[in-house]
């Protein structure tokens, strides 16, 4: 072989080498491309828990929510208190998580056949086991809150058990109200279940809290699922009075929050950020404690429905850059002090 082949030959097999390595990069960066969209895009996420006397649809914006995980932890104590009361009642809860705070609180109480309180079309492709719904009948109830409170189910469930026939034929929607009652509809819904004097919920809601329902709320029962971000440090959690406890390794509880959003966890300095609504978060050192009393800090502003938040910790700096659709600044003891770089 001359060396004039030889070279051309080397030059061919470099092309390919070095094509090879492009489509290689080219298929990596699409790959890291739709990872990092699968992260953050939003997709309405449906999940069935069933008891042996409650079906409970649970509808979040997306599947890592907290929501789903606490209604998930919720399902059987909620099965025992539906038994404790008649154990021959069966219930059917559809819970939607309202989670870019658009519509007011929205509760539904009737009773009849689960299949006529689904929304049009449900599920809408998704796999989804509908035997229990589509054979029994029983406690049809709706919720659809920012947040999912035990307090608000445990004595819609209470009133219906214990007033069945009262609430037989009253608060049965429209099909088009089923079909949008997470929308404009709230209003129209609301009055559909309003008795010829006063409102059913209202009522409700305005009782003091029976023994039975305060009974159930004190159980302290394993949060399921913890998010990985507090097993790396060691912290468990736990739902209490409608309540988020974390608690250290050694069982003593570092926080206790009413509502939880997202948790973020910096692995740099060994920190997290725990956001419990769209304007507020808290923030744990290290030492899983913090320079400010109450722990609490501001943004200064809501954040959007999607945003999840990312921090990088700038060490000549002593700050946090926070990335929550904006980028922000942090420090521990001063909490939010710029909407620009730091110089």
């Amino acid at each position: 072989m001359s060396i004039a082949s030889t070279v051309k030959t080397v030059r061919v097999n470099t092309k390919k080498r070095l094509y090879k390595l492009l489509e290689m990069k080219r298929i990596i960066l699409f790959l890291l491309l739709l990872i990092s969209w699968k992260a953050v895009a939003h997709e309405d996420t449906y999940k069935a828990v069933e008891k042996s006397n409650v079906h409970i649809t649970i509808k979040v914006g997306y599947e890592s929510s907290l929501e789903l995980r606490i209604v998930e932890s919720y399902a059987e104590i909620i099965n025992d208190f539906i038994k404790e009361i008649d154990s021959t009642e069966k219930v059917f809860i559809q819970f939607t998580e309202d989670y870019c705070f658009f519509y007011e609180d929205l509760y539904f109480l009737a009773y009849g056949e689960f299949k006529n309180f689904l929304q049009i079309g449900f599920p809408w492709g998704f796999e989804y086991n509908m035997g229990f719904i589509n054979t029994q009948k029983g406690i049809n109830v709706i919720i659809s809150e920012k947040y999912f409170k035990l307090n608000t189910l445990l004595q819609l469930l209470e009133f219906g058990l214990q007033n069945k026939n009262y609430i037989i034929g009253k608060g049965k929607p429209s099909e088009w109200q089923l079909n949008r009652y997470e929308s404009e509809t709230i209003s129209m819904i609301n009055s559909a279940i309003q008795s010829e004097s006063a409102s059913i919920i209202d009522s409700i809601m305005q009782n003091e809290l029976s023994y039975l329902t305060k009974k159930y709320l004190s159980k302290k029962i394993a949060f399921h699922d913890i998010p990985k971000e507090l097993t790396q440090k060691n912290i468990e959690l736990f739902l209490q009075n409608d309540s988020i406890l974390f608690v250290d390794s050694k069982g003593s509880e570092i926080l206790k929050l009413s509502t939880i959003n997202s948790i973020y966890y910096d692995s740099i300095t060994d920190c997290l950020f725990i956001v419990n609504t769209n304007r507020s978060f808290y923030f744990i050192n290290q030492n899983l404690k913090s320079n400010k009393k109450q722990y609490e800090y501001d943004f200064l502003f809501y954040l959007d429905c999607s945003v999840a938040i990312r921090a990088k910790y700038i060490p000549e700096k002593s700050k946090y850059e926070l990335d929550v659709g904006k980028e922000i600044f942090f420090d521990e003891i001063n909490g939010i002090t710029e909407n620009k770089k730091p110089e």
